[in-house]
């Protein structure tokens, strides 16, 4: 790997964070779920969590631009599982719901550790995700339209959330000097073609290399 690769990985992983996660609850729509994945990996989101209730989730490869490469993609069947993954990561879940009694996206409470949920496109947001929402957002519309499709509320949301992060705590990214190497290794693999059998060569002549030293010891 040349070195402004390396560089470039590692001013990456220094502007990522796990305390924002993205939820996609029964999104159906392919063209949205690829769209979500590349403007995730834009805003510097790690862990993206899919619940398949109503499709199974696809790479959309022309529009994801390969963005998926650098996220980590949980999946569901039920929003149940999903729920508990969070409670277990410690997020608090928003809820992207422009009903009665939601908050401007801008007054969400940026500075804790959440994930938003984005629901189904008819549907809305599943009845469990309701159940542990700790209250929802909407992005204000100033025109007749009032809903935006998913994957460009995502956008607005994520660019929105992005910014009250840095103007409220000084930073997005959030990651510990060992998170973020840990995560280099990992992108690393990704990266290089072939990397699995490559480390498995490697360390086969390593460990005959030591066998051999020692041997020579003794």
């Amino acid at each position: 790997m040349l070195p402004s690769r390396a560089d470039r990985l590692q001013k990456a992983a220094a502007q990522r964070t796990r305390s924002l996660a993205i939820v996609l609850d029964g999104v159906h729509d392919q063209h949205n779920l690829s769209a979500v994945v590349r403007s995730c990996e834009g805003f510097g989101i790690l862990d993206l969590h899919v619940i398949e209730t109503h499709a199974p989730f696809r790479i959309g490869s022309s529009v994801t631009q390969g963005a998926e490469k650098w996220l980590d993609i949980h999946r569901y069947l039920q929003p149940e599982d999903c729920i508990a993954a969070l409670a277990a990561s410690r997020l608090e879940i928003w809820l992207a719901n422009p009903a009665p009694g939601s908050i401007e996206v801008s007054e969400v409470t940026w500075q804790k550790p959440i994930a938003l949920v984005f629901g189904n496109e008819h549907e809305g947001p599943s009845q469990a995700m309701q159940k542990n929402a700790s209250g929802s957002f909407h992005i204000p519309m100033l025109g007749f339209s009032q809903s935006l499709n998913i994957s460009v509320a995502a956008g607005i949301t994520l660019a929105t959330g992005v910014a009250e992060r840095i103007r409220r705590l000084g930073k997005h990214g959030d990651l510990s000097q060992s998170e973020q190497s840990d995560l280099i290794a990992q992108w690393q693999r990704r990266s290089v073609k072939y990397a699995d059998k490559i480390l498995a060569r490697l360390n086969k002549e390593l460990s005959s290399e030591d066998e051999t030293s020692e041997k020579i010891r003794k």
